[in-house]
């Protein structure tokens, strides 16, 4: 199974961003190559646009014998005074818990 390279490494900044600007501030990972990393066949979803799929649940069978993974739940919660939300604080969780464990991490990554 392939696994992620970080594109654009860490640039801390001096001022939070806003929203906007961070959502700018990166391209999206088109869901093929997320898939691929995942271990999830090109047959085994289907594309609704090139960042988007939803994923059959054959692959739920065919990956049960492989370890399971960590799942991290961010429900919702009151934005900060500077707009962080449940999408930000979940990319932070993401960051700082790659970061703890000395792990490539990819907080873009979500198969809904």
């Amino acid at each position: 199974m392939a696994s992620f390279i970080a594109r654009n490494p860490i640039n801390f900044l001096d001022k939070v961003p806003s929203d906007i600007e961070v959502s700018q501030s990166i391209a999206p990972v088109p869901i093929g190559e997320i898939a691929e990393a995942a271990g999830v066949l090109p047959g085994e979803y289907d594309l609704y646009g090139s960042c988007k799929a939803k994923i059959n649940l054959v692959v739920r069978d065919r990956l049960a014998n492989q370890a399971d993974g960590n799942y991290v739940v961010v429900t919702g919660i009151n934005p900060t005074p500077l707009g962080e939300g449940k999408s930000t604080t979940t990319i932070g969780l993401t960051q700082a818990l790659g970061a703890h464990l000395n792990k490539k991490v990819n907080p873009h990554a979500s198969f809904k």
